[in-house]
């Protein structure tokens, strides 16, 4: 599939089809981390801008110098015009390591982090600060982090308010303003999906390993936007019934154009995995925020391919990666799962390769470790390889833009 991005080669041209201020500020943070010299496909910068709209927490889990740190950096100086709006923080104390004492330090790093995210909420919460948006950012978390910062934060978020940070208990229950946002980068290959309450407020984004090269230009990347702010905070959708109302004004789509979901859906009822009633709801608003106010695509400004690479996204994110731990042990999940992406969803089927191969790493250690063992599973059936037979070619995805 020919997917023309608005970002890369013919950028220029591309800008020129963008007209809405989102466009201009999204086609501005993509050219902005390409100049950081970051070299990715402009769509995962897209992504990362999209996910952020569609929750209030987000994490970047991929391999170590692989661009998340640049892409963050320019992500929220492009969203945010006073640094004293967004913090970057050390997500975990690695520089105690070997001090002779890593817990009294961790505790004191941790401390100050829960201080620094709760005086971005207070500052949030002002009436005077509603159109302006506040970002925690955890650079390097482990899973530490990940338990008390996120799924713990995500655990109130379901319920209106928070109580509590790591070390901190308020006194009294607060409300999380939209307009901030906590994000997270983790250096690891492996995510874990079993976690609900950490994915009902958190878009986990499978970051891939890219090349990082020096900056070959440091000329500025355009004019900040007006009112960039504004313009976030007004395209942003967080429920399900805003995020229908708006897929419904969009020229082109109808319904019908959805059942991507339902395939999967099906796919993993079959292999005992009952995706929890929220998650279809999360690949509904996120595919609604794919497009601006005015209805133009943020990915392409064809229509048809800025709804497929939405939904690439949000199968990986919102589906498959709540299903991770079956799919790594069930070759034959993953063998339909693979068939049914039928190359139209590259990045779901890269996605279903990366578990496999995690999967054969593993293994292969164990078996390395203990060599008595012989493998019972034969791993590599997960790999999905292109023009492969498709027996389940019903519930391919092979419908027409």
């Amino acid at each position: 599939m020919t997917m023309t991005m608005i970002a890369g080669p013919s950028l220029d041209g591309c800008l020129a089809s963008q007209r809405s201020s989102e466009g201009e500020m999204v086609a501005r943070l993509v050219r902005a981390v390409a100049q950081a010299g970051v070299r990715i496909d402009p769509a995962w910068i897209v992504n990362c801008y999209v996910a952020l709209k569609s929750k209030p927490l987000t994490i970047l889990a991929g391999p170590e110098r692989s661009g998340k740190v640049l892409l963050v950096k320019n992500l929220t100086q492009v969203l945010t015009q006073d640094i004293w709006q967004n913090q970057m923080m050390l997500g975990h104390a690695w520089w105690a390591e070997g001090t002779g004492n890593a817990a009294l330090f961790t505790e004191a790093q941790v401390r100050l982090n829960s201080s620094k995210i709760l005086a971005l909420i207070e500052e949030a919460s002002l009436p005077k600060n509603a159109d302006r948006i506040f970002i925690g950012w955890l650079n390097r978390i482990s899973p530490a982090e990940l338990a008390g910062f996120f799924s713990e934060l995500a655990f109130q978020l379901q319920h209106k308010r928070l109580m509590q940070l790591p070390s901190f208990h308020l006194t009294e229950p607060i409300a999380c303003p939209p307009n901030f946002s906590l994000l997270g980068t983790m250096d690891t290959r492996q995510i874990d999906g079993s976690d609900g309450d950490l994915l009902s407020q958190t878009t986990i984004i499978p970051w891939p390993a890219v090349e990082v090269r020096p900056p070959t230009d440091c000329r500025p990347v355009g004019p900040i936007i007006p009112d960039a702010e504004r313009v976030f905070l007004r395209s942003c959708i967080r429920t399900e019934e805003i995020a229908f109302d708006k897929l419904h004004r969009i020229q082109g789509w109808r319904p019908q154009l959805m059942w991507p979901f339902g395939v999967v859906e099906d796919l993993l009822r079959q292999h005992q995995v009952v995706l929890p009633e929220c998650a279809m709801g999360e690949a509904m608003i996120y595919v609604a925020n794919a497009w601006s106010v005015e209805g133009e695509g943020l990915f392409d400004s064809a229509p048809a391919r800025n709804l497929t690479i939405a939904l690439d996204f949000a199968i990986t994110q919102s589906l498959l990666l709540r299903a991770s731990e079956t799919i790594r042990d069930s070759a034959v999940a993953g063998r339909q799962l693979a068939r049914a992406m039928n190359g139209r969803f590259p990045r779901s089927a890269a996605f279903l390769n990366n578990l496999a191969d995690a999967e054969i790493m593993e293994a292969d250690v164990q078996h390395r470790q203990v060599p008595q063992r012989p493998a019972v599973v034969d791993l590599t059936a997960l790999r999905v390889t292109r023009g492969a037979p498709a027996k389940v070619a019903d519930q391919a995805f092979s419908y027409r833009e």
